[in-house]
């Protein structure tokens, strides 16, 4: 062992004595100051910097692959992109049916159209099955009670309520009482 280097000692108990933290370790989040403030500004302002030019370069890269296909490979390609909007197109439109099939029997009816596979209920075509909708919204309800709107609290109302009579002055009251009304 060298003389410089120091060894923990232990008390007489054996345990290690508990040493108090340093001063300068950070407790939390410090306030970054003046000068990293202006670093993490120039930091932003680099990383936005390299996303605008991420997305040029990507888009000169893409005229420079679409000069070299040919017409039809365009035109493939267009057709391929429209045919998957209109996929996503006719999925949103059976979710919406199933939401607002799903609005008068269930809390929240964007649940039951997590709970169901959408694609199910649209044929070739895009027509959308509302009657199988319907049926597997209520076997959905049967298997997940949970999910239904709960029942309309019961009311307390003793029926129809009278308006009270109109309050009698004290004058009113005094006469009555003297028998000269």
């Amino acid at each position: 062992m060298s003389e410089t280097a120091t060894e923990p000692s232990a008390p007489e108990g054996g345990q290690p004595a508990e040493q108090p933290p340093a001063q300068n370790e950070p407790t939390g989040d410090a306030p970054l100051g003046a000068a990293g403030e202006k670093a993490l500004s120039e930091w932003k302002a680099r990383a936005r910097a390299a996303e605008k030019a991420t997305k040029e370069h990507a888009a000169r890269l893409q005229e420079i692959e679409d000069r070299d296909k040919s017409e039809v490979q365009k035109a493939s390609e267009r057709a391929t992109k429209a045919e998957q909007r209109a996929t996503a197109m006719v999925e949103r439109a059976a979710r919406a049916e199933v939401r607002a099939l799903a609005a008068d029997k269930f809390a929240d009816p964007s649940d039951a159209a997590a709970f169901l596979n959408v694609g199910e209920f649209v044929d070739d075509d895009g027509e959308i099955d509302s009657k199988g909708i319907e049926k597997a919204l209520a076997d959905l309800l049967k298997r997940k009670p949970h999910l239904g709107k709960e029942a309309a609290p019961p009311s307390f109302d003793g029926g129809a309520r009278t308006t009270a009579a109109k309050p009698a002055s004290m004058n009113e009251l005094i006469r009555q009482q003297a028998g000269a009304s």
